[in-house]
Formats: C-alpha cells, structure tokens, sequence
C-alpha cells in the first residue's frame, strides 16, 4: 500500500475521530455515568473518609510589615563634620565609626582648663603652707601669751604688799591682752585659709569633671553608631559645618519589624482570643504571629480596627522591608465542626476546585467551597458530608461517572504485553508525554484502549487525555524507525476550538 493511498482512507478516520471528540467534550456535561463509555478499563483508586474536626473557620486578611523606630545619629559639638563613604541602604555595626567631626576647639578648651588645674594646685599649696606658718605662729603667740599672764599675775600680787607701783600692775596687764587680741587676730586669718583650702579643692575637682567632660567630648567626635542597623537617611551635605543635635543619618534595625493589619471589626474578638495566627509572605514562606496590641484607631468607611502583630521566629528575607504584603490567616468563628479532607484529594481547576466522591463503584464528582488548610488537609465549606469516602490517589485522569475499584493504585496489574513506546511533544504549557503499548491483540494509550492503523513503518492513532474541562483528542501520525519514532501530533477538542500540530517524538522501551 502506498503512502497517498494511505492518507486518502486516513481522511475518514480522522473525521471519525473528531465526531467521537465532540460527543466526548458534550457528554462531560451529561449524567453521572454517561463518560463510562471511556472508563471501561476500572480505574484503580485510593479513598480516605471526609472526617470531622473542631476548628475556628479562618479569612485571609492582607496586612503590611511596619518597621521599628528609627535610630537618629547626630552631631556632638558645633563643628565641622565630615561624614563618611556611606551611601543609603548600606549596613553598619554598632561602634562603628560614621562620621568625624573637628576638634580643635575642643583641644583648645582642654589645654585652657589644665593650665587653670595647674594654678587651682598652686593656690591650694599656698594656702597650705600659710596655714602650716600659722599655726607655728599660734604656738608661739600662745607661748608669749603664758608667759605675759604669769607677769601680770606676778605684778599684782607684788602690788598687793607695796612693792610695785600700780602703773607697773597696768603695764602687765597691757601687755597681757595684746597678747591675746594677737593671737584671735592669728586664729582668724588660720580660719579663713581653711576655708580657702576648701574653696581650692572644690575648685580642683570643678576643673577635674570639667576636662573629663571635655575629654569624652573629643572623644565624642569620632561619631559611631550606636546599634547595628541599615542607613535610611543621609545628609545632603558630606562635608560641612553642624550643631549639636543635627542629624547626620538615620539607621534602622534589620530585625525590628511587626505586621499591622486593618482587622475587620466582627473578627476582633476572635484575634483576641487566638492572639496567635499564622501568615504568609508574596512567596508562600509561612511565618507565625503574635498579637502585641490592638491599637485604639478605627476606620469608620472600612469598619476596621489597627492591631499589631510581633513575629515569633526569623522573618522571611522577602518580608524585611517596610510596607511589604503579608497575608494573614485570621480566624472568622469561633471553634466549631467542620469537615476536613485530605489535601490530595483536593483538584484546582477554572473557576474553583472539586473532588471525587466514590459512590457505589462509580466516581462522581463534586464541586467544593474551599476553606482553610489544617495541617495536612484542607477545611470544606460545602460540597462534602463526614463520613463519604473521597478519592485521594488515582484521581489525576478521572472524570466524572468513571468506573473505580478501591485499592492501591500503585499496585497495578499486569497489563497486556506488546511494544512500549514512551511518545514526548511540547505545548504552550511545557513538555508533555504519553506511554503507548501496541500489542498484537490491544493497543493502549495512558491505559486506555486504542485503534492503531499501520502501514509499513506509518503509524496512526487517536489518543484520549482526560482533563477537567473535557477529553481532548490526540491525532499521532507518525514513521517508526528502528526504536525511535517521530511526526506530527493534531491536538482536538481544546477551548475555544483551537487545533495546533504540533512535533512529537517517540522511544522504545521495550516488550
């Protein structure tokens, strides 16, 4: 047979095909088993009862990160001040060096108030050693002052018997009370200088705290950061003159971040009584929450309340900037049944997700509200009862109607023997494949019965691929030589009726 006769008996057989397609994609809307037509092959499933827990029902709500308070590094002194190479965004150590301010004045002031210690330390040795002088003074003036007594004494006992004139009596008694008025005169000036002694010290110890002051105002110059952090702000000018208290930069702890999220008002009772939630960054990465504050600030127009959430563990790296998205998981109930199912048996699709119920040897599907994920499963709203046996694991290619027998899919029976072909081709989603048995009796493509039409080394078959939204056709026309196999793939029954050719390519894989 040659190859145009080959193709001109094909042209019928792909019209077969396409009328077959349109009653596949048109009987997806039909009765439960009407697709059981395609599953006449039983499907071999896994099931798991839908189970029953008590949990709170929980709302995505989209919250923010809020930075920390920032950390004001500012001028010391009036000088000039010369910052250093930093630009906005750089990071920086605590103690670590930022900007430099000058110090000549400070230095100045410095040597000023040492020459004054030096002369404070000079007057307190004067005054000391004029009080050592008076009291040796003292001591002499006390001396004379006995010595003066006992002549006036004497002179009046003298007078008493004659011997003396009165006028000598007086002069000893003259003599006597100068004496004394000399050394008050002494005492006083000894008086004074201890104070002066005091006056001094205190003064030495005024200068002392004053060029330690100084001191640590020089050192003060070489400004450095106070905490580890990130540059936020610079000064426009890198070289120029500041006052004491100008901010020369601002930095911000990498790790001081909260959540804040606008929580409506119904749900702040329940935040306030979890306080911990979960949450999730733009990226999936999980993180927990803390509630810190439920701030006293509401939106009228949105029928918010602010509430503050601390981070318990290291914050993702996508999540350390502020303002960036975090959505959290706030809970909407208080804790109640629910229905609980195995997150693999669980099936995105347009518009939605469903499942697989197995009912009576039969695969019947069922469209889900889905709520949230509880561990290993996810939460249903609707669509599920406790106790129906939902299909976890062969449910990639049922459809709805589909003959199933429950057990383990992973142990599938031994299939009829025949050529194994591993056939590959690209669509606009990425790389595809299918496994192809041609056997001398039964032909199968992804285990389902197919019609294989050969004419020499020209092969041709339709395909089928179960998918959510309805079964496509898959028209292989291809040329087998030796273990390798390549051609043209038509794909039928698509959305919209779009029908791409596409290049497809087969192995061998053996018998």
């Amino acid at each position: 047979m040659t190859i145009g006769t080959f193709r001109q008996w094909l042209t019928p057989l792909r019209m077969a095909g396409l009328c077959l397609s349109l009653a596949a994609a048109l009987s997806i809307m039909a009765a439960p088993h009407a697709n059981a037509q395609f599953g006449g092959r039983v499907a071999m499933v896994a099931v798991e009862e839908a189970g029953e827990d008590v949990l709170s029902i929980f709302a995505d709500i989209q919250g923010r990160v809020a930075a920390g308070a920032d950390i004001a590094i500012t001028a010391t002194t009036n000088a000039k001040t010369k910052l250093g190479e930093f630009q906005i965004g750089d990071r920086v150590k605590a103690g670590q060096v930022v900007a430099q301010q000058d110090a000549s004045d400070l230095r100045l002031r410095l040597d000023l108030l040492t020459a004054q210690l030096a002369e404070a330390k000079l007057r307190l040795t004067q005054t000391e050693q004029g009080m050592a002088d008076d009291l040796v003074m003292i001591d002499l003036l006390e001396a004379q002052l006995d010595l003066l007594s006992r002549k006036a004494e004497r002179a009046n006992t003298l007078a008493t018997r004659n011997a003396v004139s009165v006028d000598a009596v007086d002069t000893a008694r003259g003599a006597e009370i100068r004496a004394r008025e000399t050394l008050a005169q002494r005492r006083g000036l000894l008086a004074a200088k201890s104070i002066q002694k005091q006056l001094g010290a205190a003064a030495i110890d005024r200068i002392s705290l004053e060029i330690k002051a100084l001191k640590a105002d020089i050192a003060d110059t070489s400004i450095t950061a106070p905490a580890d952090g990130q540059i936020v702000f610079i000064q426009a000018s890198r070289i120029g003159f500041n006052r004491t208290g100008d901010v020369l930069m601002r930095t911000r702890a990498t790790s001081d971040f909260e959540v804040e999220a606008d929580i409506p008002l119904e749900y702040i009772g329940f935040v306030a009584m979890t306080r911990k939630l979960a949450g999730t960054d733009s990226s999936g990465n999980r993180l927990g929450l803390q509630l810190r504050v439920i701030l006293p600030i509401q939106n009228v127009r949105t029928g918010t309340q602010t509430a503050r959430f601390s981070v318990t563990g290291e914050l993702p790296r996508t999540l350390r900037a502020e303002n960036a998205p975090v959505t959290l998981l706030v809970p909407t109930t208080s804790p109640a049944p629910v229905v609980v199912v195995s997150k693999d048996a669980v099936i995105p699709v347009s518009g939605g997700h469903i499942l697989f119920v197995a009912e009576e040897g039969v695969a019947v599907q069922r469209r889900i509200r889905l709520g949230n994920a509880a561990g290993d499963k996810f939460v249903i709203l609707d669509g599920v009862s406790p106790g129906e046996l939902v299909i976890t694991r062969g449910n990639e290619g049922l459809v709805d109607g589909k003959k199933i027998k429950i057990g383990d899919p992973a142990l599938r029976p031994a299939g009829p023997k025949g050529e194994k072909w591993t056939l590959n081709w690209n669509t606009r989603r990425g790389p595809a494949s299918g496994e192809l048995l041609i056997g001398k009796d039964k032909s199968l493509f992804n285990d389902e019965p197919v019609e294989i039409v050969r004419a020499g080394n020209d092969i041709n078959f339709i395909g089928k691929l179960v998918l959510p939204f309805g079964v496509l056709d898959l028209d292989f026309n291809g040329t087998i030589d030796g273990d390798s196999m390549g051609g043209k793939l038509t794909i039928r029954g698509l959305p919209g009726g779009n029908t791409p050719v596409v290049d497809f390519t087969g192995t061998k894989g053996g018998n």
